[in-house]
Parts: structure tokens; sequence; C-alpha cells
């Protein structure tokens, strides 16, 4: 696992095997929140700026990215975290005329 940034209440790391993308980063709360449904205000603002942060850097080095969290019977791991992706294996929307 690469830590890219750590804070007192935050973690944005790059996973040993990334799930999708050719580039994924991953953040998460240090202590444990379920969803972000059971996230309260205070962590919400500090753990959306490393999210920010981790996307910024992304867009920077890659040209855009997609952000993303799961809630309820998607989310298969029962700790809040963020995905930040680039690349193929990324969700792509098409257009329709």
């Amino acid at each position: 696992m690469e830590v890219l940034a750590r804070t007192e209440n935050t973690l944005a790391f790059r996973p040993p095997q990334p799930g999708f993308g050719t580039d994924h980063i991953i953040v998460i709360p240090t202590q444990h929140v379920s969803s972000l449904l059971d996230l309260d205000d205070d962590l919400a603002t500090e753990l959306l700026g490393a999210v920010k942060q981790a996307a910024a850097r992304a867009v920077e080095q890659h040209g855009g990215c997609q952000v993303l969290t799961t809630l309820g019977d998607e989310q298969h791991n029962k700790h809040l975290h963020w995905h930040i992706a680039v690349g193929a294996g990324v969700a792509r929307f098409v257009a329709r005329d």
C-alpha cells in the first residue's frame, strides 16, 4: 500500500491491487464509519477535503478521474471509502442524442 496523504482523521492510499482503473486511490476516515449515511458533518468536511485533494492530483496527472462511493447492498466493504480512479476499467457515460 502506497500512502499518498494522511491527516489526523483521513488516509489516502493506492491499494496493493487496484480494483479498477489504471490509477486507483482510496480515501478513508481513520475511525470506523460504516457508510456515507453515518458520516457526521465535521468529519465529512475533512474527508471531502482529502477526496478533493486526491482527485485534483489525479486530474493533474491524468486529465480526469471518477470519484465514487457506494451505499447499502452495493457496499461490499462496510467501512466508508471513496474511490478516485482513472483509465481503463472506469465507467464511461455515453451521451445520447
